[in-house]
């Protein structure tokens, strides 16, 4: 019998209609920061209210930067790219990540749109709220040229990315791409970079101020290196150019350890510099 009993419809349930409250998002709006100014360790130096000095603890440091500071032609820019610490390792780690927060915090500070090039998401630099935009791009030649062709900024920082960034910097003037884009190089000039990190260049600059340093011989190849080393003397101390934390870099007591080392060097950067080892010298 229940299998010819009409099979019943179930009826629709009705469910009851519900007022949906909709609320306007209150609107925040942020304040501009206030500066952090350092109280001085010792002495009582206080600048004037329109005097430009260091935010330091260092009195010394304030009374230099009042004298200085003022010469300074202070330039015009509205957007800056700072090239980022990129990825952590020794020689370029922590501290360039912590500066270059504080160089993002500076420029929002002063009102200038900050563009960021780091590819570490690990970083205090790639925070949302400290630069305007950030691209997660590798610091190389490359993808620095295309982020300048694409955000046409009025200056670039170099100084706080570390050895890439300082090799990136170098070969982009080089390659004459931020002359022909119109950006100037905040902070530390290219000729100075190159100077710092070319040995050669970099001994005779000392030479020029009569800092004594040791006898030294920048090469570009093996033989040459051995050729250095035999008219200096043994043992020697090998200082690679353009490269992180010295990466190469060693002594030698005799030829043999000395091509090999000179060999290694070579393959990680284009110059090397032959130097009379001081150690164990007091």
């Amino acid at each position: 019998m229940s299998l010819l009993r009409p099979l019943l419809k179930a009826r629709p349930r009705r469910i009851p209609q519900r007022s949906i409250h909709s609320c306007r998002v209150a609107r925040i709006s942020t304040t501009r920061p206030t500066r952090a100014v350092a109280q001085a360790a010792v002495g009582d130096y206080t600048p004037e209210p329109d005097e430009h000095v260091l935010s330091s603890p260092s009195v010394l440091a304030r009374k230099i930067s009042a004298k200085v500071l003022p010469k300074l032609k202070r330039p015009d820019v509205r957007k800056v790219v700072i090239v980022g610490s990129g990825g952590l390792s020794i020689g370029q780690a922590g501290e360039f990540d912590y500066s270059g927060s504080q160089a993002l915090k500076a420029l929002k500070e002063e009102g200038v749109e900050a563009v960021l090039i780091n590819p570490n998401i690990a970083t205090w630099q790639t925070s949302h709220q400290l630069a305007s935009e950030v691209y997660f791009l590798p610091v190389t030649v490359d993808y620095v040229a295309y982020v300048l062709e694409k955000e046409r900024p009025d200056g670039v920082l170099l100084t706080f990315g570390g050895q890439s960034a300082l090799n990136v910097g170098i070969a982009l003037d080089k390659m004459g791409v931020l002359e022909r884009l119109g950006i100037q190089v905040l902070g530390t000039p290219i000729r100075t970079l190159e100077v710092s990190e070319d040995r050669e260049l970099f001994v005779h600059a000392l030479n020029e101020i009569d800092i004594p340093v040791a006898v030294s011989t920048a090469v570009t190849s093996v033989p040459d290196a051995l050729k250095a080393a035999e008219q200096i003397g043994y043992p020697v101390i090998l200082r690679s150019a353009f490269t992180l934390g010295g990466l190469g870099s060693g002594f030698a007591n005799d030829p043999d350890e000395l091509r090999d080392l000179s060999a290694k060097s070579l393959s990680l950067s284009p110059q090397v510099l032959i130097e009379r080892s001081m150690k164990g010298w007091k």
